[in-house]
């Protein structure tokens, strides 16, 4: 049974959370991973090969791998979003609350 990715605010990921979807700015870009900050915290993502810009505004799916030592996700995809209003998007999230 396929499990559907929970969109969340990086601020309510708990250690129960598995497969995620999160929205916000890409920062701090490496070769394999990147920092994704939704205004409410900031996760490490994990992805190989990722062609994300540091500024970008994308959703990521994937799986949680780490939660004690900061959050860590290892991305399955990428969704670009900056061609997206990003204030309406956030307050559309809140809504979904």
């Amino acid at each position: 049974k396929i499990q559907p990715a929970k969109e969340k605010k990086i601020k309510d990921i708990n250690k129960e959370d598995f497969k995620l979807a999160l929205s916000g700015i890409v920062i701090n870009k490496e070769d394999n991973s990147f920092l994704l900050d939704d205004g409410t915290g900031q996760v490490s993502v994990f992805l190989e090969n990722n062609n994300v810009k540091n500024s970008d505004y994308i959703r990521v799916f994937g799986n949680l791998i780490s939660f004690e030592n900061g959050i860590e996700l290892q991305a399955e995809f990428i969704q670009d979003l900056n061609k997206i209003d990003k204030k309406l998007h956030q307050k559309i999230l809140d809504l979904l609350e």
